[in-house]
């Protein structure tokens, strides 16, 4: 990790070519004193040799100092952090009995936008990914912290737009699950806890056209992978499937025979049941399932940055000029 560098690293070639000298101008000195101290000792005081091998370090330390100082050594906060965070892919039922409307309420594509918008606001921080589904799956956006892209997504299906027939819950199981798992692979080096929770989150009226929808609910769970559902219309009894506006009426089968659609409760309870999960209705709002969320354990993480560097010359060359006072304040008087 190269959190610590230096700002001017040319100053560094002083240090190394001028160290040697200044070290071998010191002890010379040193051993010309000895030796004038041998030769006259009779006519000269006895010398403090301590003394002068005390001035001789404070000298080069504070020449070692004073050239790191000038070399500008930088660093700054430690450039690898933790974080974490959790994976939910969104998963928005898209067939044409999510156009049925209930008496004195909104469509149910509608009635779920509005709820999966009002979940995304309280998901910063996540990454999270957004998957349409009838009889077929396909993610729309995957897994990101650009929560307002995904809105966007969110925002461009319509009642206009629909045209899908069928519901396969379990395919829509099978494609979020391996892009969770996927998503996860790209990024282990990085990941601390890889077992951690992941969630998909369904929002459908439970009219569930797959014989295996059980088994895909078994096997994500099985990779640490938890279900919620939110169902999505009344559970009470059936009800027609109104037509796009300009089409009017409802929809008919090849009979001529309206048909209808009902909120399927008790499957989506199972799923979510043996998914680890919890089954809420569209009319609850967000806040309990927010809440559920939170409860589950997050990815940690490790992010990896230079860091920020700042200069810290300061600390060396206050240190240096330190030194040199010691030095100045060792006393120069031999012993008489």
């Amino acid at each position: 990790m190269n959190w610590f560098r230096f700002g001017s690293p040319e100053y560094l070639n002083v240090l190394w070519f001028g160290f040697p000298i200044i070290a071998l101008l010191l002890i010379y000195g040193y051993i010309r004193k000895k030796k004038s101290f041998l030769l006259f000792q009779r006519s000269l005081p006895v010398p403090q040799f301590l003394k002068y091998k005390i001035r001789v370090i404070l000298l080069l330390l504070c020449f070692v100092l004073m050239c790191l100082g000038l070399a500008r050594p930088q660093w700054g906060a430690k450039p690898e952090s933790v974080s974490e965070r959790l994976d939910v892919v969104l998963a928005l039922d898209i067939s044409t009995s999510m156009l049925a409307k209930e008496a004195n309420s909104d469509r149910r594509l509608t009635q779920a936008k509005q709820v999966m918008s009002e979940l995304l606001t309280q998901l910063g921080g996540n990454r999270v990914g957004l998957l349409y589904f009838a009889e077929e799956s396909f993610i729309v956006c995957p897994l990101t912290y650009d929560l307002h892209t995904l809105r966007e997504f969110l925002g461009a299906v319509s009642s206009e737009t629909i045209v899908h027939r069928g519901t396969n819950i379990g395919n829509a199981i099978n494609i979020a699950s391996s892009r969770l798992i996927i998503e996860q692979n790209r990024f282990n080096a990085g990941l601390i806890n890889s077992r951690a929770h992941k969630a998909i989150v369904l929002f459908t009226d439970g009219e569930d056209h797959s014989v295996e929808t059980l088994t895909e609910v078994d096997s994500a769970q099985l990779n640490g992978i938890h279900i919620y559902c939110v169902g999505v219309g009344i559970a009470s009894k059936p009800i027609p499937i109104l037509l796009p506006e300009e089409s009017k009426g409802y929809k008919r089968d090849m009979n001529g025979q309206l048909v209808l659609t009902q909120l399927d409760e008790q499957h989506l309870r199972e799923v979510a049941t043996m998914g680890n999960g919890q089954y809420y209705h569209v009319n609850e709002g967000v806040s309990k399932l927010v809440s559920d969320l939170s409860k589950l354990e997050k990815q940690k993480y490790r992010i990896r940055t230079n860091g920020e560097y700042q200069d810290r010359y300061q600390w060396f060359i206050g240190f240096a000029l330190v030194l040199l006072v010691l030095e100045l304040l060792i006393p120069r008087v031999w012993k008489t």
